[in-house]
């Protein structure tokens, strides 16, 4: 029973510390309309700020996926969660637009020592039924964490500036470190006897972890398990889930005239789905679909219906416009569950989640990073309307990849885990 105990607070500290991390994330997108206002920078310097973010993100993921294979997850979030605050918090204090985006680019870097480590915690410190209820319940963290730094923006927005916005989540992000460091201490005993734990249930799936793929370098692993399909769907997957996120509240803006405070009040609908989408997917993949892939072209799919209703009709009412928006990240972040969840957790018998993990999730941010310049540089050209239809082609592409990597990934998985 105290075993158990200690695994649903594991689980806990993981989900309240990815999910508060996000108020570090989000105050730039949020806040990027009235820092062009205040002439800080002009929209394409915005955009370039927002790449500048992800690449960083992206970057570090790769990087700390490997470290986090080595160095225990407690100290590397920790470490993470500071820096992202110290930033956030410098940030709201600065006027000067390339201090700005040195700022926003180290917190990048500080907000990509969180993810990866946190599925090698749910590799390593769960045994496997407990790792199912964690994966599902951390993608609730990321649309929650989204209302609140949507919530917290529009609050300060409305009634101080966009900087409190930056120190305010400062703030909250450093509270919630020490929490992360104090709970984690308080788990000692429970690390060390989840880890004889672990052993039995590795020893269990003995002859599956002596398959070819055991003992491989990262590269000839995810080529062995055909995870190359996955890595091309994920670069798809990150132009939608997070180069798209990052421009909807300027989109809402600036397509229909409404204020900044107005825009980022109305799009905390967009969590509110996401939430809905990442549930549908585990749903999906755990009672019908049986593949992670299949899962993500289903996915996929919605988001092409998604923003084709919204390339058609979205331009005549706002609140339409919002939903076939949230629609498509909703089922985006399902299939991300997928990609950087589900597919990750086979790895963890041949001590390869945090590694893969960071790797996928490098792919995926390198792609929003693109996305977040190409986006603003493409609705300042072209307009709007242009962007979208780029949106729809983009996820008709990430559902061909998906489909086509459904039976390398079946073979793959079965390599790691003999099912």
């Amino acid at each position: 029973m105290e075993f158990e105990k200690s695994a649903k607070k594991l689980t806990m500290l993981c989900w309240f510390s990815y999910m508060i991390n996000y108020l570090a994330r989000y105050g730039f997108s949020t806040s990027m309309s009235e820092m062009v206002a205040d002439g800080i920078f002009d929209i394409t310097f915005a955009g370039a700020v927002g790449t500048a973010f992800l690449a960083a993100y992206g970057t570090g993921q790769l990087v700390n996926g490997l470290i986090g294979d080595k160095i225990h997850p407690k100290f590397m979030i920790f470490i993470g969660l500071v820096g992202s605050a110290v930033m956030n918090i410098l940030v709201g204090l600065s006027s000067n637009a390339v201090l700005i985006i040195i700022l926003w680019c180290l917190n990048g870097y500080f907000c990509s020592m969180l993810w990866a480590p946190l599925v090698r915690c749910f590799s390593d410190f769960l045994l496997k039924k407990q790792q199912v209820k964690a994966g599902t319940s951390i993608s609730a963290s990321i649309p929650i964490g989204n209302i609140l730094s949507y919530l917290i923006a529009s609050f300060f927005l409305k009634t101080m500036s966009w900087r409190m916005v930056f120190i305010f989540s400062g703030v909250i992000v450093i509270a919630m470190s020490f929490v992360w460091l104090l709970g984690m201490s308080s788990l000692k005993d429970y690390l060390n006897a989840v880890k004889v734990e672990k052993v039995k249930e590795i020893q269990k799936d003995i002859v599956s972890v002596k398959a070819p793929v055991s003992g491989k370098r990262l590269m000839p692993l995810l080529i062995a398990t055909g995870l190359v399909f996955t890595i091309i769907g994920i670069f798809f997957n990150g132009i939608l889930k997070d180069g798209v996120t990052l421009w909807v509240p300027t989109y809402v803006s600036q397509f229909f005239g409404t204020d900044a405070s107005v825009a980022s009040l109305v799009t905390i609908i967009l969590p509110l789905f996401n939430l809905v989408g990442a549930y549908l997917a585990v749903r999906l993949f755990k009672k019908v679909l049986k593949n992670e892939m299949l899962t993500a072209t289903v996915m996929f799919m919605i988001s092409v219906v998604s923003l084709t209703f919204l390339f058609f009709f979205g331009r005549y009412s706002m609140i339409l416009a919002v939903v076939m928006l949230a629609l498509t990240t909703a089922s985006m972040l399902g299939a991300n569950t997928m990609f950087l969840t589900f597919i990750p957790l086979n790895f963890s018998n041949v001590g390869r989640a945090s590694s893969v993990t960071g790797f996928l999730d490098a792919c995926s941010y390198l792609a929003s990073a693109v996305s977040g310049v190409t986006i603003g540089v493409v609705a300042k050209t072209y307009g709007w309307d242009t962007t979208v239809i780029t949106w729809i082609a983009v996820a008709f592409l990430g559902a061909s990849v998906s489909f086509f990597g459904i039976k390398a990934w079946k073979k793959g998985r079965f390599m790691l885990t003999g099912k």
